[in-house]
């Protein structure tokens, strides 16, 4: 029997259905406690791939099992990210007051989802503990990613942004079990600087300042930590 609770150290970005986590458990199988019936949830998505539009009816929610998308709204034409989410998220909290899509998805790489309705997740909420923590842990990060995020809109300067935007990035995949300092960037430059409210020459700029520092070393979309501490001391955050 599949054990839905083994913890995940795995090196890549994606696993099998056997050993996929939303933190330590696997909602969909916690559903139907079968392999099959996972796999008849899942969805394929092609980069660049438009999954939702802002303002569809809201009917189920999206877990990443592999790849990673953006969410963004668009305002006079103008596309604006203000979020990412990265194997282990869940996407779509934000429409459960609405039932409607407040913002669009859409597929940052080659991105395999499982869905949730949300009727399924209510059940798990009232039925099951681990799965309500597990729940309530993620919508209290969606309300912490978006309280930096104002904070850095706000209060942090360029370097401080970018790096704490890094830090984010470790942390989260370190709390999936992904622990190594060499991270891949699902997103390009121009995304992570949309998102962060800074030019694209800026974030170039700032990337060769820390290799400059020996914080990072950085190649194409491959991001190397050489020192994290330093990395969240720039960030001015704590480790």
């Amino acid at each position: 029997m599949i054990d839905i609770n083994k913890q995940l150290r795995s090196k890549s970005y994606s696993v099998p259905c056997e050993l996929c986590s939303v933190g330590s458990i696997c909602i969909p199988m916690l559903l139907k406690n079968t392999l099959h019936t996972v796999l008849d949830r899942k969805q394929s998505f092609l980069k660049n791939e438009v999954i939702v539009k802002e303002g569809d009816p809201f009917e189920k929610f999206y877990i990443i099992h592999s790849g990673a998308v953006k969410t963004y709204v668009t305002v006079n034409g103008v596309e604006q990210i203000n979020g990412f989410y990265l194997p282990g998220d869940i996407v779509g909290f934000d429409c459960i007051v609405t039932k409607k899509h407040n913002n669009s998805i859409k597929a940052l790489s080659n991105t395999l989802t499982c869905e949730l309705k949300y009727n399924e997740l209510m059940e798990l909420i009232v039925n099951n503990p681990d799965a309500r923590e597990t729940i309530f842990n993620l919508m209290s990060q969606d309300i912490i990613n978006y309280q930096k995020l104002v904070l850095s809109y706000s209060q942090k300067n360029a370097e401080e942004k970018l790096a704490a935007f890094v830090c984010g990035l470790y942390t989260q995949y370190a709390k999936r079990g992904h622990t190594s300092l060499n991270i891949k960037l699902s997103m390009s430059r121009t995304d992570i600087a949309n998102y962060l409210g800074l030019t694209i020459e800026t974030v170039s700029r700032i990337f060769s300042r820390m290799q400059d520092l020996n914080i990072l070393a950085v190649k194409g979309k491959y991001i190397s930590i050489k020192s994290i501490s330093a990395l969240f001391d720039l960030a001015a955050e704590k480790n």
